[in-house]
């Protein structure tokens, strides 16, 4: 028992890490549980499946403002049913003219934030500084990061906001943002967008029936889907294609321990299929899968030589699941085998002295 402790020590050690390393559970449907409840008139708190989240929410009531929440229950029961499981808008408003108002989370939310700016301007303060949001701008914030938000003192902003969650939430976070690299989303002003919001809030105000969810996640995936078209158009009339295709390997280096596919590489660069594979190819020499495979290699060798992880384990931490296809590629590309890659990489930072413990 004695010599089984370093070893539970070290996969506890390792879980942990992987835990902290994900930015949002898995819905799990026997698992999912959301307790939120305003404790006073400021502060509203969400225990999400054990983790305890506070919201300080400093402002004033304003005339004109819309507010639903879909019940807790309805989340919870939602988060089960598939065609609701995917995306769904858990709460949003309108707030006009929003002076005063000014919003703190210092573990984020338990959903992702979605904030659109129409009229007048605000601040928000994230992990990559502050920025500020004006007329025609987008912000997207993950779950349980920091951040602030507040109506500008001079002209206060009038702005739509949503907080929704889902099996396909990051997939879009990782799009809309390229991966993190782009918080705040800037677009022409677009009546669409308020038409979208609009009809989200309208589905609400009939209740949370189930066609209402569903409903309701059908308007998110438009809305969504309508904010990346917007980027995708400005990224072809805007950026040089070369431009375009580095944004696409900053995605791949951001979400090496998942799988991106090359049509999605392709809409983040506003090109077709066949015509993003060509200005890639022609640019590094590479094609887009080969490129991916590569850094994912190149990122599993170095947690071959620093750390004790399993082969499968590594495999699965560079998005491979198959772990037989992870070492074939991983000798096809280095000659190697990860076992062999490691136990050299090893004999290289140790090496013996050389000298023959017979003649010591």
């Amino acid at each position: 028992m004695v010599m089984g402790k370093p070893n539970q020590s070290v996969r506890k050690v390792a879980k942990a890490a992987k835990l902290r390393n994900r930015v949002l559970p898995a819905l799990d449907p026997t698992a999912f549980s959301l307790d939120a409840y305003m404790p006073d008139d400021k502060t509203r708190v969400f225990n999400f499946n054990g983790r305890k989240l506070v919201s300080v929410l400093g402002r004033e009531d304003f005339p004109g403002e819309r507010v639903f929440k879909l019940p807790t229950k309805v989340v919870e029961s939602a988060s089960r049913q598939p065609l609701t499981a995917a995306l769904l808008p858990c709460r949003l408003g309108y707030s006009p003219r929003a002076k005063g108002q000014k919003v703190s989370r210092a573990n984020g939310d338990w959903a992702f934030t979605l904030l659109y700016c129409i009229d007048g301007a605000g601040t928000l303060d994230f992990s990559q500084g502050k920025h500020k949001i004006t007329r025609g701008t987008f912000a997207l914030l993950r779950p349980f990061e920091f951040h602030a938000y507040e109506a500008d003192a001079d002209s206060p902003w009038s702005y739509y906001w949503i907080h929704f969650n889902g099996t396909v939430a990051q997939q879009y976070y990782d799009i809309l943002t390229t991966g993190g690299k782009n918080i705040c989303i800037a677009v022409q002003s677009d009546l669409r967008f308020v038409e979208k919001f609009e009809k989200i809030l309208g589905i609400y105000h009939e209740g949370s029936a189930y066609k209402n969810l569903v409903q309701a996640s059908s308007a998110m995936h438009q809305l969504l889907g309508d904010l990346f078209g917007q980027i995708c158009h400005r990224t072809a009339t805007q950026d040089s294609t070369a431009t375009r295709i580095a944004r696409t390997l900053t995605m791949m280096s951001n979400n090496l321990g998942t799988h991106v596919s090359i049509h999605e590489l392709a809409a983040i660069a506003g090109m077709s299929h066949a015509y993003f594979t060509q200005q890639f190819r022609k640019l590094t020499g590479q094609s887009p899968r080969s490129y991916f495979n590569q850094q994912k290699i190149a990122k599993a060798c170095e947690y071959l030589a620093g750390t004790d992880t399993k082969v499968e384990n590594i495999a699965h931490l560079v998005g491979y699941e198959d772990p037989f296809y992870f070492c074939r590629l991983f000798k096809r590309i280095t000659q190697r085998t990860p076992t062999m890659y490691r136990q050299s990489f090893r004999a290289k930072t140790h090496p013996t002295s050389g000298l023959d413990p017979r003649h010591e």
